[in-house]
């Protein structure tokens, strides 16, 4: 049966496009379970940022959750190779409670994963695939682009217990604070201004970088800086530089993050849509040789495109009473529904559904009662 994508939402609609975008790249489809070792979410709660863990025991006494996070699982299964990448994609479900009303729900999440011996190739690989994968939702995106690298590099001179604090205020670019916890902890002024030039840097990464050469770096930070160029050079001659900023507000947790990081837009949605990177710190904690980066697409937010692009629920509405010749009625509905039609057949008609057409059976035939369009 050949697929209809014009009957999908939005959702299938994009999972369908991602599935076939990164297979054209060599990545498989990674399928796994719902439940995962609870300790597995305790060992790396940071890396998840979040305490909701829905947990349960097995009939065996085993403390399982269901999955609030896909990465982690990946990477325990991992096996490392030299001189290849192991090179996978998903789309499964996680349970997470939600930020604003805290209630536990269920989010369909569809990402990939590029671990292994990871060169430029695969990081500039991932962040187009990232551009791309936006692209499939609207044309209307940005991805916005940093560096952890050259984050650590610039708070290395600085103590450490103000680390956590200055991330903070660098992800809420709050240059302000930055000076203010800097001036109070008797911080190196040539620390704050690198500081309060990373703070104010954003958009094309061509102004950005230039900017960025003020900075007093060691050879960790240039190495990140030239990671920057040489990958969004290459998104350039792919031209899709046009809709890539360079954002270090988009920061991420040290113990995990090491290089670069992404995180994307879509105009209509009030929420990051797309959000990942390279996470190399969290393979050596988890016991793992190579690198890995890759980032995650949370479908759920595409309801709030979906509600504005389609101008009607359902083609017809075929309302019937319990009087009517069911055997006629099934024929009609038979017809209309092989003629590319969508039928929904009630009693009555649901409250707020847009529909072009409703029908009714007079006697033997059916006839247009309300037409739409």
């Amino acid at each position: 049966m050949k697929i209809d994508r014009n009957r999908m939402n939005m959702e299938e609609k994009v999972m369908l496009e991602l599935h076939t975008l990164y297979q054209q790249y060599g990545y498989s489809r990674y399928k796994m379970g719902k439940f995962e070792n609870y300790d597995l979410y305790v060992q790396n709660k940071d890396f998840i940022s979040t305490d909701s863990i829905i947990a349960f025991n097995d009939p065996n006494g085993k403390l399982l959750a269901l999955k609030p996070d896909l990465t982690l699982s990946i990477v325990k299964n991992y096996r490392y190779l030299p001189g290849f990448d192991q090179k996978v994609f998903y789309s499964e479900n996680i349970y997470r409670a939600d930020r604003s009303s805290h209630d536990y729900k269920e989010i369909m999440q569809t990402g990939l994963e590029c671990m292994g011996d990871i060169g430029l190739y695969d990081t500039f690989e991932v962040t187009m695939l990232a551009a791309r994968s936006l692209a499939a939702i609207s044309s209307d995106y940005v991805l916005e682009v940093s560096h952890m690298g050259l984050v650590e590099d610039l708070l290395e001179p600085i103590d450490p217990r103000l680390h956590d604090d200055i991330i903070r205020c660098l992800s809420e670019k709050n240059g302000h604070e930055i000076r203010r916890l800097c001036e109070a902890n008797d911080v190196d002024p040539d620390a704050l201004e690198n500081l309060e030039i990373l703070v104010s840097t954003y958009g094309d990464f061509r102004r950005v970088l230039k900017k960025l050469s003020k900075l007093k770096l060691t050879e960790r930070g240039q190495a990140a800086i030239e990671q920057l160029r040489d990958v969004l050079t290459l998104m350039a001659s792919y031209k899709l530089s046009s809709r890539v900023n360079v954002d270090f507000s988009i920061v991420n947790d040290l113990n995990y993050y090491s290089g670069i990081l992404l995180k994307g837009f879509v105009n209509g949605i009030p929420k990051p849509v797309l959000s990942g990177g390279q996470y190399d710190k969290l393979m050596t904690r988890m016991g793992k040789k190579g690198g890995a980066l890759g980032f995650a697409v949370y479908l759920d937010g595409l309801d709030h495109l979906d509600r504005g692009s389609r101008e009607y629920d359902v083609d017809v509405v075929f309302q019937y009473t319990l009087e009517d010749d069911l055997t006629l009625m099934y024929k009609a509905v038979r017809k209309l529904t092989q003629s590319g039609a969508t039928v929904l057949v009630e009693k009555q008609i649901p409250s707020k559904l847009r529909y072009r057409r409703l029908v009714r059976l007079s006697g033997s035939e059916v006839v247009t009662v309300e037409q739409n369009d």
